[in-house]
């Protein structure tokens, strides 16, 4: 046999060879990898805020400087981009407060290019988190992602950032953690502790989003990236997203309840668990629940972490029974609480009396009477001569969106936050100026000033 017809013999072996035949299956190829990601990508959001900007500013500036001591610059219109990630079905998204803290209008994209509405529930700008609901049709519910832990994480194991960083939906980069417990001071931007460094390549986009670990859990929330550096991102701690998560979703405060249970979330060599920490006397949970209560479900449903049990509550109103079940004593019973509704306290003389404003909802006639920039949150109409509000800078027409953590948009929710609040105590006001929006902290008055102007016959 020549050589020619030997060549000619194993060409047409190959051409009559099955296509991959050699090729090795693709479940084989099913790193950890792809698990975690196909376990994500359902519960990932792509985050759209349209905002309005100062020109040139960076990622973490802010506007305090413009309104409170110094001249207004130009704003221009915008639209950021970030991402976070659903953590309850009926709609709840944690994200970085810095991602939607200028937003006028928030779109949430799901990995199915299925498109919500969503408003701010409550932010926290120091520990820059955030809390979003999104506005569901009826019956729908979405893909969440429980919460993993971070206190037993190892420099070196493998983290996967799920985000969209550019807007380029649910992309995939993987690292280390490089270290644990950083520290980084954005100056007046804020100062965030207690950060996961990590290798992942993070990019603009991808804040917001989660970081997993090679199982698919949660182990922290893409932050901040170092702008003169490469492959060095940082992350939130999930279990100190956890207990932020406790403040943000406080369903006592939001819709003026009774409830009397302090709720906690730790993990356990089983998995996680929701534990009584405390149980106020005189409310509607005492003599019911234990300190010590594992809470195994709420109405039927299972609760095991922090998002289980709080959003669950968000949708109780006044009057309405609870059936908890608890494990107790090695055994399982069932608990039965009726939530007690709490009085509306008067927000128009509460903001009155503690920072020197009156405020009045914004409405379509009042916004088109003062020309104000947004539809919602509580206009002011008067300040007093040397408040708190007048001696930080606050002016006439100026709209108060925020107080504390909580988003405000009428009276009754600013009475719910001025209630709990002590006089002398500092709070963070957000506002919107034209086309400015910032935060500052005010001073409340103390108790000794507001007895002197009761006694002067001022409010």
């Amino acid at each position: 046999m020549n050589a020619q017809r030997v060549l000619a013999l194993a060409a047409a072996c190959w051409l009559a060879a099955p296509a991959g035949a050699d090729r090795p299956p693709r479940a084989t190829r099913e790193t950890p990898v792809v698990r975690a990601y196909r376990k994500a990508r359902p519960a990932v959001v792509n985050i759209s805020a349209q905002t309005l900007v100062p020109a040139q500013m960076g990622m973490f500036g802010d506007a305090w400087d413009d309104i409170f001591g110094g001249s207004l610059s130009r704003r221009v219109p915008a639209e950021s981009l970030g991402s976070g990630f659903v953590i309850h079905a009926d709609g709840y998204v944690l994200t970085n407060a810095h991602v939607v803290r200028r937003a006028e209008k928030i779109t949430v994209q799901m990995s199915d290019k299925t498109a919500y509405e969503a408003r701010v529930l409550s932010a926290d700008t120091k520990r820059d988190l955030a809390v979003l609901k999104l506005d569901l049709p009826a019956g729908v519910t979405l893909p969440a992602l429980p919460l993993g832990r971070s206190d037993d994480l190892m420099v070196g194991e493998t983290v996967i950032a799920v985000g969209n960083p550019f807007g380029l939906a649910n992309t995939l980069t993987t690292g280390i953690v490089s270290a644990l417990d950083r520290t980084l001071d954005f100056g007046r931007a804020g100062r965030y502790a207690g950060l996961i460094q990590t290798d992942a390549p993070i990019n603009p986009g991808n804040s917001g989003g989660p970081v997993l670990n090679i199982h698919g859990e949660v182990i922290g929330l893409s932050t901040a990236i170092r702008a003169d550096a490469q492959n060095i991102g940082f992350a939130i701690p999930i279990d100190a997203a956890a207990e932020t998560l406790r403040d943000l979703l406080n369903f006592e405060r939001i819709h003026r309840l009774v409830f009397g249970a302090d709720v906690v979330q730790k993990h356990t060599d089983t998995g996680d668990e929701l534990v009584v920490s405390a149980v106020r006397a005189g409310t509607p949970a005492h003599g019911k629940l234990l300190p010590g209560d594992r809470l195994v479900s709420l109405n039927g449903l299972v609760v095991r972490q922090i998002p289980d049990f709080f959003c669950a509550m968000l949708a109780v109103r006044g009057g309405e029974e609870v059936k908890l079940a608890v494990r107790r004593g090695g055994k399982e019973l069932a608990v039965f609480v009726t939530v007690r509704q709490r009085p509306r306290p008067d927000g128009r003389a509460l903001a009155q009396a503690l920072l020197g404003l009156t405020l009045r909802p914004v409405t379509r006639e009042l916004r088109q009477s003062l020309s104000l920039p947004v539809s919602q949150g509580l206009a002011v109409v008067a300040l007093d001569a040397e408040g708190p509000a007048e001696r930080i800078g606050l002016k006439p027409k100026d709209v108060v969106f925020q107080l504390d953590r909580l988003y405000v948009k009428d009276l009754d929710d600013l009475g719910s936050v001025l209630e709990d609040v002590a006089p002398g105590e500092r709070l963070l006001i957000g506002i919107v100026r034209g086309n400015v929006r910032a935060w500052v902290e005010i001073p409340t008055r103390t108790a000794e000033q507001i007895k002197a102007l009761e006694k002067k016959g001022n409010p």
